[in-house]
């Protein structure tokens, strides 16, 4: 691979967005808009990316992107004037021009917009796609399948808006040539902006060795409205389940669960309808996650049962042949091997050994209004319905706790404790009126 430099555009005011911060911030299957094109980035240039960037969303994404290097466009001028923006900041012969609001992109389509730069010792190549629906793209004018101009929507006649052989914006260029012809870049009079595109009539004209290769349509989806944003992530979506699917993950409505990017499910796993599986999630082979849970950064094991309706929050571990059920809300806590917590329970930084049953509407207490405290439950412990465990608080191994019970101190092995009143009955009570 040639040495180059990436420079991601990205200093675009995000107004048709609607959001009070920039939409390049805003998260995308669990990554910001623009860490799924720095990934990319990051693969063909290691540190030398740059971010064109505006004064209002600078300190936004210098707080995602790291090893970046940072330029401000002081004034919206066009593509041409931002990438100018950078010229002193890159060092590498070669320049790659990606978009900050385009995340779809992928490592191979930039590889393959490479090596045909390379291998056709080119001055600029371009990525282009084909559409049933042009509009809002600049167009390719070809000739022998020599690209000659590419002319923005605005400035085009009525025969050249039937062309839909569209330009996507990304393209890899010889830096000292590029440079060295943006100047001659006019601003266009309608809009009054600079547009990198005309680099390429330019480039013809000198009769420069340009060309283009074509992509999928999806992949250069950028993302202007709320409603762009949807129909990237749906595409995403899709493609992650997809991925799953491949290997032998069962999901039974796909349409209605959210991935993470960084999900991780193994082999012969079932998933319900409207499941939640936000970033940090690993699901072990054989288990099953029941409609309406929501799991967040949490590890699931081998052949266990989640929900329906459970929640599982970050920081938590559920070992292996366990079952969590109904309305059951876990939080930073460790569950061991064939634990039964079935329904309507609480368990909140714990630590649970194996063969422990859980019964419903038992609650860890584990905040007095200053402080988290550790509740232990060791193995074999059976604790009945409704109980209250006042942590901190360590329940030894083999014990059952009563029904009821409020546990405030701790039992030792093989105990049973319990904290019930008597029951009382008056006979013929009268309820007054």
């Amino acid at each position: 691979m040639i040495s180059i430099t990436t420079v991601i555009l990205a200093a675009g005011k995000s107004t048709r967005f609607k959001a009070t911060s920039s939409k390049l911030v805003y998260p995308l299957c669990g990554l910001p808009i623009i860490s799924h094109v720095y990934s990319v980035a990051k693969k063909i240039s290691g540190k030398k990316v740059i971010v064109v960037c505006n004064k209002e969303n600078i300190n936004e994404l210098k707080s995602i992107l790291k090893d970046c290097v940072f330029v401000i466009q002081n004034q919206q001028r066009g593509t041409a004037d931002a990438i100018e923006q950078a010229k002193n900041k890159i060092n590498s012969k070669n320049i790659l021009v990606l978009f900050g609001d385009t995340p779809l992109i992928t490592l191979s389509s930039i590889k393959k917009l490479i090596k045909k730069f390379i291998s056709s010792k080119a001055k600029a190549s371009l990525i282009a796609f084909r559409t049933q629906k042009p509009f809002g793209y600049g167009r390719l004018l070809t000739k022998n399948n020599v690209l000659e101009e590419i002319i923005e929507e605005i400035n085009l006649n009525i025969y050249q808006k039937k062309i839909n052989l569209c330009n996507s914006g990304i393209l890899v260029a010889e830096k000292k040539t590029l440079f060295d012809n943006t100047k001659n870049i006019k601003i266009n009079r309608i809009k009054k902006e600079r547009y990198l595109p005309d680099i390429f009539k330019i480039f013809h004209s000198n009769k420069f060795n340009t060309n283009y290769i074509e992509c999928n349509e999806d992949e250069m989806l950028g993302i202007n409205t709320l409603e762009d944003y949807n129909k990237v992530q749906s595409i995403l979506q899709k493609k992650y389940i997809d991925k799953f699917i491949k290997i032998g993950v069962n999901f039974l409505k796909p349409n209605t669960c959210y991935l993470s990017y960084d999900t991780k499910i193994e082999q012969n796993v079932i998933i319900e309808s409207n499941v939640t599986i936000k970033e940090k999630t690993i699901i072990k082979k054989d288990s099953i996650i029941k409609s309406n849970s929501y799991l967040e950064g949490v590890t699931i094991g081998e052949k266990c049962n989640i929900g329906p309706s459970a929640r599982i929050r970050p920081n938590s571990i559920i070992d292996k042949n366990s079952k969590v059920g109904n309305f059951v809300e876990i939080k930073n806590s460790k569950i061991g091997k064939k634990v039964s917590i079935a329904h309507l329970s609480y368990v909140g930084d714990a630590d649970v050994g194996n063969n422990v049953n859980i019964g419903a509407g038992t609650i860890t207490c584990n905040y007095d209004g200053n402080k988290k405290s550790k509740t232990k439950i060791k193995s074999n412990v059976f604790i009945g319905s409704n109980t209250s465990l006042v942590a901190p608080l360590t329940i030894n191994e083999s014990s059952v706790i009563g029904a009821g019970s409020v546990i405030t101190k701790n039992v030792g092995k093989r105990s049973l404790a319990l904290t019930r009143s008597l029951q009382t009955e008056k006979k013929n009570y009268k309820r007054k009126k």
